[in-house]
């Protein structure tokens, strides 16, 4: 855990104006002006963010701390990721989930077993693929196994992944309304008794699930996915949010819009979560990293036609543990705590990659 000491007093109203122009002018984020003009506008916004504006920011209301995870994007072996990270002194270990190469709850139990600090969770389990119970009963066993360090993150799936849905049996077109009704069964299965439900894809029948878990309601929830029945689904159901490809622009719009509807449903937000999953590329320099990015990070489905190189400067955590700085700076300030480094690296160059982060990143967050 990273705590932050808050200032007590709020900021001059120039600085506050300046931080409004930084932020109506897009600097923090536009790759087109001078990086000088970039750490200004991201040292104004810090300040801001530091003197705890959240009102100005229109973030959640979020609890003063920055964690750092990461996960492998390439095959590998998870596990011992995992207990490299919490050798490192990294927050969290990610997982994904996908039939056809990373089953994610079996994962999570081998990550829990194999570590003792840690924080573990998934990146996202993928709730249509599974009935509500066996969702809800595999994240307790998670949580128990893991002594209460489970994040649950969870999503529809099919970006990328199209096939997996047919080859189970599950229309992708149902993939949404599906979610929707685990989400309803799986929160009462974790703290009621005897729980009915009669919904369109799923019954259950004075159905208890026993035991519950370590973390209670439940452990948190966190939902992926950048599109508005996301959004709503996070406002209803979720502790958290993590998006992946995400500007600071669209983290704005869609926490602002987290916030309206849960407000609506009189939910309490003091303790949700924004969390930022980054596609990592660590290099020498930003060039170098920005060429790695833009050859090896397209995501699934891209059209040939995307710039891709233009997307890198929008949405990837590239270039020296100094870029890194910059990158994360520029989300904590529109609210995001929690960082997920989804880590780009070959297998020879990984231990160097995370090294970068743990000895340049990690204490700037931490030291000060």
């Amino acid at each position: 855990m990273i705590r932050r000491t808050r200032q007590t007093q709020p900021p001059g109203l120039g600085l506050r104006w300046a931080a409004h122009l930084f932020r109506i002018l897009g600097w923090a984020e536009d790759p087109g002006i001078s990086r000088g003009a970039r750490a200004l506008s991201v040292a104004v916004l810090q300040s801001c963010r530091d003197a705890d504006l959240s009102v100005w920011r229109g973030g959640a209301s979020m609890a003063n701390e920055i964690k750092f995870g990461a996960a492998l994007n390439s095959r590998g072996d998870d596990v011992e990721f995992a207990k490299k990270l919490e050798a490192l002194g990294f927050d969290s270990a990610w997982v994904g989930d996908h039939p056809q190469n990373t089953e994610g709850y079996t994962y999570l139990a081998a990550m829990a077993g194999a570590t003792s600090r840690i924080t573990i969770g998934s990146r996202v389990i993928v709730l249509p693929l599974r009935e509500p119970l066996m969702n809800a009963k595999m994240a307790t066993q998670i949580d128990r196994i893991s002594g209460g360090r489970f994040i649950f993150g969870v999503g529809i799936g099919g970006e990328g992944n199209d096939d997996e849905f047919p080859n189970l049996g599950v229309p992708m077109r149902e993939r949404g309304r599906r979610a929707n009704e685990n989400l309803e069964v799986m929160t009462r299965l974790f703290n009621e008794e005897n729980v009915t439900f009669e919904g369109r894809y799923y019954n259950v029948r004075n159905l208890t699930l026993s035991p519950k878990p370590i973390q209670q309601p439940h452990p948190p929830i966190w939902m992926g996915g950048r599109a508005p029945e996301a959004v709503a689904r996070a406002a209803k159901y979720a502790d958290g949010w993590f998006p992946n490809l995400n500007t600071v622009d669209g983290l704005r719009d869609r926490v602002k819009e987290i916030k309206r509807q849960a407000n609506e449903l009189k939910r309490d937000m003091s303790n949700f979560t924004i969390g930022i999953v980054a596609r990592t590329f660590v290099g020498p320099n930003h060039d170098v990293a920005h060429a790695e990015a833009a050859a090896r990070g397209v995501p699934p489905g891209t059209r040939a036609s995307t710039d891709w190189d233009a997307m890198v400067d929008r949405y990837a955590a590239h270039g020296t543990g100094k870029d890194i700085i910059e990158y994360c700076e520029r989300y904590i300030a529109e609210g995001a705590s929690h960082f997920v480094f989804n880590m780009y690296a070959p297998p020879e160059r990984m231990d160097q990659d995370l090294e970068v982060i743990r000895t340049d990143v990690l204490p700037y967050f931490r030291d000060r």
